[in-house]
């Protein structure tokens, strides 16, 4: 009979030796034992699934390794198999849904392994971020710099300062940096500032006598060119960023003010003060000793009455050369009446100028004399009874006539330079001696008036 006695193990691993043992016994009792020996060696590798799939938001959730998530691991031969992590491998696509492979090895007693692996993928990409269009500002101004950050994630700037107004003395680019699970991304603006006008004019004449018209000149620069000026000259309000004149009515001094807006609609303005002189005109005055002369007195006094004037120059109407002096006396031709216009033209100290008129009046005096006898006996002495007119006559209408004492004219002129010689008659025979009668008419020069006078002769020889 034979029969199994025991498997007995020699608790070795890989390979394990069971002896295992039979008994064979005759029917006398007469035993004996064989053995088998069952060499155990194990080839099959253990069982395990794939740990479930996986994502987080970024890298920095990305969970430590856990062999726990390898959670139904077998094998034929060992009761626990090993279970190991061996690495991680990215696929090198970082911040654009990168994935990381994960494995872990299964190991039994005999060494047989299998590897089992994990996809974790990131979310994390970078986030949309805008800094915000360039700006142009001025200098002293403030631009608003704000980022537009939709995913609200935590943001930085170089230089510092932003979220908010920025006041750079120069042009300054600004540079954000959006970090969304260490995902990075960045923009940029730039604040370009722009120096104010340089404001700056000139006028082509600075000082002179009222009215003064003065053209003035914008010699204003700008990075960006000029798009508005405006002038306030005395209270008035001029605009153009090219030649402006103005004309100012009154003597004083005169502040003058450009301000100028550039292209970028940077404002900057300039004062010259005093920079205008306008010189009142001196106000010519005089007033002469008197207007009204005779041609026996024709010296005049004129006395000074301008107001402003420290130059004078005076003509007095009767082609005599000018005076300097400030009060001069003048001396008329006493020779004939006339009316003479006086001029007077005073100067300030910057040449401007007035003028006053006055005009003096020589009345021609009436002077004549009527001799009352005469000798023509040819002895070239008293030869001639001859009118004396000296002045105040009009020679151009003038009659003398002589009368013998019944009352006929026997001699007649009508030119008061021919005097008459004593003759009577187409044979100019001589008159006796005695008395006769003359009468001479004539107009007065100065008035016209006719004058008529009449007296009487002797003739004696």
């Amino acid at each position: 009979v034979v029969v199994w006695v025991s498997d007995v193990s020699d608790n070795g691993l890989c390979p394990e030796i069971i002896t295992r043992t039979y008994s064979i016994t005759d029917d006398c009792g007469n035993q004996i034992t064989v053995d088998q020996l069952i060499i155990v060696n194990d080839v099959t590798p253990p069982t395990a699934s794939n740990p479930a799939d996986t994502s987080v938001a970024g890298s920095i959730d990305v969970p430590n390794p856990n062999i726990s998530d390898v959670l139904d691991e077998l094998d034929n031969c060992t009761v626990n198999p090993v279970v190991v992590w061996v690495s991680d491998v990215s696929d090198g696509n970082v911040c654009n849904l990168e994935k990381i492979t994960r494995t872990y090895s299964v190991t039994d007693d005999c060494g047989n392994q299998i590897l089992v692996t994990q996809i974790i993928t990131i979310l994390a990409v970078p986030a949309p971020i805008d800094a915000g269009p360039d700006q142009v500002i001025c200098l002293g101004g403030s631009a608003n710099v704000v980022a537009v950050n939709p995913w609200n994630v935590p943001i930085v700037w170089n230089p510092l300062g932003p979220d908010g107004n920025v006041s750079p003395t120069q042009t300054t680019t600004y540079v954000v940096t959006a970090n969304n699970l260490t995902c990075i991304s960045t923009d940029s603006m730039t604040v370009v500032v722009e120096e104010l006008p340089e404001v700056s004019f000139f006028g082509d004449v600075l000082q002179g006598c009222e009215p003064l018209t003065v053209t003035f000149t914008n010699t204003t620069t700008s990075a960006s060119g000029l798009t508005d000026c405006e002038w306030l000259i005395n209270g008035t309000i001029l605009n153009g960023c090219g030649d402006v004149t103005y004309t100012f009515q009154n003597g004083g001094t005169y502040d003058v003010t450009l301000t100028t807006t550039s292209g970028t609609g940077c404002v900057n303005s300039i004062t010259y003060n005093d920079y205008i002189y306008v010189e009142d005109l001196p106000l010519a005055a005089f007033s002469p000793s008197t207007n009204q002369l005779t041609t026996m007195i024709t010296e005049v006094d004129f006395m000074n009455n301008s107001i402003g004037a420290i130059d004078y120059i005076w003509t007095f109407g009767d082609n005599t050369g000018p005076s300097f002096v400030e009060n001069p006396s003048h001396v008329y031709p006493d020779y004939e009446g006339g009316s003479y216009e006086v001029q007077l033209i005073a100067y300030s100290p910057l040449g401007c100028t007035d003028t006053a008129w006055a005009t003096i009046s020589v009345t021609e005096e009436l002077i004549y004399y009527v001799p009352n006898s005469f000798t023509p006996d040819g002895d070239s002495y008293n030869e001639y009874f001859q009118a004396v007119f000296t002045s105040g006559y009009d020679p151009y209408d003038f009659n003398m006539l002589i009368f013998n004492r019944w009352g006929e004219v026997i001699w007649e002129s009508h030119d008061v330079t021919v005097g008459w010689d004593g003759t009577y008659g187409p044979g100019q025979k001589l008159v006796q001696d005695g008395t006769y009668t003359w009468k001479i008419d004539f107009k007065t020069s100065e008035t016209d008036e006719r004058i008529m006078i009449t007296g009487h002769v002797n003739v004696i020889r």
